[in-house]
C-alpha cells in the first residue's frame, strides 16, 4: 500500500459521553476535504465502545485506523504520540477530537505548505467554535519568546503539522504546557515553521476541555518542569516571565 501524503493523527477517549459525537461531527468535515490522499489514525482511550462504533461506521468510506490505547497514560500527550507513532503517512497532522477542520481545501493548503524544500513543521489560522458550526475569533499564529512558559500565541495543538521524520513527540510530563513547550522545541530544533495564516481549524469550546480542569498546583509544577529543561538557554527575560507565571499560580 503506497504511503499516504497525511496521516490525521486524533488523540480520543470518552470526554464526559460527548467524545464520540465531537469525532464523527469532524469525521464530517473530513469527508469533504478535497484533498484525498489521507488515513485518519485514532488513539483511543475510551473505556466504552462508542468511539469504536463511529470508526466502524466511517472507515466504510474513509481510511481509519483505530488504535486501542486503554492501557497507556490518560493524558491527551501520551495519546497523541501514540497516534504519531502508529501513523504512516509523510506528513502528521494533530487533531483533536473536539477540533475540526474549517474549510473544505484544509488539507490541501498545508499538505501545499510543505512543497519547499525547508518545510519541516506548519501551523495554520485557527478560531473557536461555540456551537460546531460558526467560526470567530480568527486567530493567526506566531512565536514570541516566552511561548514555553504559557504564552500561547499559537493556539492548540490542531493547528500542528509536521514531517514524519523529523520524529519529534510531546513531552509525556505535560498536559498544561504540552502544546506551547512542543512548539518551543520545534522552533528550536526544525526552524522556523511554515505558517498558513487562512482559519483551517476551529477550536470548539465546552465544559469538558482539559484545560478547565487544570489546577494551581498543576501550573507551577509543569513550569518548574519547562525551566528545568530550557534554562540553559535563559536570560533575564526569561527568568521575568516563568517568575510571572508561577506568581499568577499562587
Amino acid at each position: 500500500m503506497a504511503q499516504p501524503g497525511i496521516s490525521i493523527c486524533i488523540p480520543a477517549y470518552d470526554m464526559g459521553g460527548k467524545g464520540a459525537d465531537y469525532l464523527a461531527a469532524s469525521f464530517d468535515r473530513l469527508e469533504l476535504q478535497s484533498f484525498r490522499d489521507f488515513e485518519i489514525v485514532v488513539s483511543d482511550q475510551s473505556d466504552t465502545g462508542a468511539v469504536a462504533q463511529v470508526c466502524a461506521r466511517y472507515g466504510k468510506g474513509m481510511n481509519i485506523r483505530r488504535v486501542d490505547f486503554t492501557d497507556g497514560p490518560r493524558q491527551s500527550s501520551a495519546n497523541a504520540n501514540n497516534a504519531m507513532r502508529h501513523a504512516s503517512g509523510r506528513i502528521l497532522k494533530i487533531l483533536f477530537q473536539d477540533d475540526f477542520l474549517a474549510r473544505n481545501d484544509a488539507l490541501d493548503r498545508i499538505v501545499r505548505g510543505f512543497d519547499r524544500d525547508d518545510a519541516r513543521w506548519l501551523l495554520c489560522g485557527s478560531g473557536i467554535s461555540r456551537d460546531g458550526e460558526t467560526v470567530e475569533n480568527p486567530m493567526v499564529p506566531r512565536l514570541n519568546d516566552q511561548l514555553r512558559f504559557g504564552r500561547n500565541t499559537v493556539s492548540s495543538p490542531s493547528v500542528l503539522a509536521l514531517r514524519a521524520e523529523v520524529g519529534l513527540h510531546f513531552d509525556e510530563s505535560l498536559i498544561w504546557l504540552m502544546d506551547v513547550e512542543f512548539y518551543d522545541r520545534c522552533a528550536q530544533q526544525l526552524g522556523a515553521p511554515v505558517i498558513v495564516p487562512e482559519i483551517l481549524v476551529a477550536n470548539r469550546l465546552h465544559e469538558g476541555q482539559v484545560s478547565a480542569a487544570v489546577t494551581k498546583s498543576l501550573r507551577r509544577a509543569e513550569l518548574r518542569h519547562v525551566w528545568r529543561k530550557t534554562r540553559g538557554r535563559a536570560g533575564w527575560r526569561d527568568l521575568r516571565a516563568y517568575a510571572y507565571q508561577v506568581l499568577k499560580a499562587l
